[in-house]
């Protein structure tokens, strides 16, 4: 079974070139204020090995930051150096940005790891020197990349080998040993990393946290590599390079780590002034002053609100546990001679005290650096959280505007054809009313025509009416007259028969009966003859 390491992601956060002179120092001004990082001029230097497959490209960083173009045999053949096996002009590129070293947060199998970082390479070895400290593994190695930030005693280097276990055997050989023995301060450190890569960002990947880098000697600080203190103002730095500052300040914002009382002395939240020195207590974690439980009470409460269970006596410079209800025993230093006496509080044994001062010495420090990597751990997931949660909105937020972008596009377009549509309706509707006042009026003009018409077909009615009545009456008297001039007609004709008659004697004494009129007299002889 494979041991489990910590592999490591060695990100180089590129600037963008699309932005200007101006905002490029705004970004690096601010850049410099929240990470307390600038971006400085990055260059990769790639030695590629002769027995490696030749490739286009062996570049790490974006086109636009290649200085020379890459390697060809004839390169190879002419320029030859006496380390035979990398030969040819490096594979530079050039670029302004920031190296990050993350390291994965959990442990992982290092059996797929074929490249080790060189952490801290002085600037005295020369990039033919290191050639020479890793001649032995030239056989076994594809490429050595040299990467430089501008600092300006070391660079980090990336050695690509070709199988596991070469990587192991170099790792095992070299890592902890000096460059050379002519300076043996020069440690190699040397650290598994997993992928390389570039980006515009330093959002550091899921999982994974920045090494931060030492103070004084600048060099990228690793526990499972090296031992790291921090200190009381929460700053790290490497224990050997703590152990050569002379002073017990900070070496970096020289907070002093035995604090002295301030003449003005006061509590933080309630602002009064302490009337004695015992009266007053300092938080160890966070540095909080506030008063006793016998005065306000405030550092009693500052331990429930915070969980900061130690708090240090401004007078007699005891530490106070809040967990455990009572006074931590340990060791003061005098500040006449600096030689350890004990402090105030319940006494020891006599027969015991040294080896008990010792112990509790022990305990309260293993206690207090619990504590403040636990503070640590909790903030630096805090801050996690708000960073991805951060990003996570800042997304949302981004496609959200982008979505309501093209809505708002949309509606725009939408708006416009609205308007052509609702003016063509107005055109239209002018067209109609137009037309329905012609109309309207036409119609008036029909009804009024109608109406003449009503009233002259009425006054015809009643002309037709009267002739009527007059055509029934001379009707009337037109029979009367027919009937008369029959009669008169059929007198006429029969004084005529009687007259040429020769029995008119006897017919002037007869009587004349005129019986009913036949249906259809055939002619008037006939009726004549009757």
């Amino acid at each position: 079974m494979s041991e489990l390491v910590s592999k490591c992601v060695l990100r180089v956060e590129v600037n963008d070139p699309s932005s200007d002179s101006g905002a490029e120092a705004s970004s690096d001004a601010t850049q410099k204020s929240k990470n307390q990082r600038r971006s400085r001029d990055i260059s990769v230097e790639t030695f590629p090995s002769r027995l490696e497959t030749p490739r286009e490209d062996w570049g790490l960083l974006p086109i636009c930051s290649r200085e020379t173009t890459p390697f060809t045999d004839k390169e190879s053949e002419e320029t030859k150096t006496e380390i035979g096996f990398f030969s040819g002009n490096p594979f530079v590129e050039i670029t302004k940005g920031i190296l990050h070293l993350y390291k994965e947060d959990v442990l992982s199998d290092r059996k797929e790891a074929v490249t080790l970082c060189l952490l801290g390479v002085p600037t005295s070895m020369t990039c033919h020197d290191l050639l020479a400290f890793t001649a032995p593994c030239h056989a076994d190695i594809a490429h050595i990349r040299v990467l430089r930030d501008s600092l300006p005693n070391q660079y980090m280097a990336l050695l690509t080998f070709r199988t596991h276990d070469s990587a192991m055997e170099f790792y095992v050989t070299f890592n902890g040993g000096p460059f050379n023995s002519l300076e043996p301060d020069n440690i190699c450190r040397i650290v598994w990393v997993s992928r390389v890569e570039w980006a515009h960002d330093g959002v550091p990947p899921p999982g994974h946290t920045e090494l931060p880098i030492c103070p004084v000697c600048l060099e990228r600080m690793d526990e499972s590599v090296d031992g790291v203190l921090t200190i009381l103002c929460n700053h790290a730095f490497h224990a050997n390079c703590l152990e050569q500052w002379g002073d017990s300040t900070c070496p970096v914002c020289r907070c002093v780590q035995s604090p002295e009382q301030a003449a003005g002395s006061e509590c933080e939240q309630c602002g009064k002034v302490a009337q004695s020195v015992d009266a007053l207590w300092i938080c160890l974690i966070c540095g909080h002053v506030g008063c006793g439980r016998y005065q306000g009470g405030h550092a009693a409460l500052h331990y429930r609100e915070s969980g900061h269970c130690y708090a240090l006596q401004l007078g007699s410079h005891r530490v106070w546990d809040y967990k455990g209800d009572n006074f931590v025993h340990r060791l003061l230093q005098n500040k006449t001679d600096g030689k350890l006496v004990p402090s105030e509080g319940p006494p020891s044994e006599a027969e015991c005290a040294q080896e008990k001062v010792d112990s509790v010495q022990l305990e309260f420090t293993y206690l207090l650096t619990s504590q403040l990597e636990e503070q640590r751990l909790y903030f630096e997931d805090k801050l996690a959280q708000l960073e991805s949660l951060y990003y996570v909105e800042n997304q949302d937020l981004r496609s959200e505007v982008a979505n309501l972008n093209d809505l708002s596009n949309d509606l725009k377009a939408e708006l416009v054809a609205l308007n052509k549509e609702k003016l063509a309706l107005e055109k239209k509707v002018n067209q109609q009313s137009l037309k329905l006042t012609s109309s309207l009026n036409d119609l008036n003009e029909e009804r009024q025509l109608g109406k003449a018409l009503r009233n002259n077909q009425q006054q015809w009615q009643n002309k037709l009416a009267k002739l009527q009545e007059e055509t029934e009456s001379k009707d009337k008297e037109i029979a009367e007259l027919k009937e008369q001039v029959r009669d008169l007609m059929f007198f006429i004709d029969a004084k005529q028969v009687i007259e040429k008659s020769d029995e008119r004697e006897d017919i002037a004494g007869g009587t004349i009966t005129v019986g009913a009129e036949p249906a259809r007299p055939k002619s008037k002889k006939g009726k004549k003859k009757r």
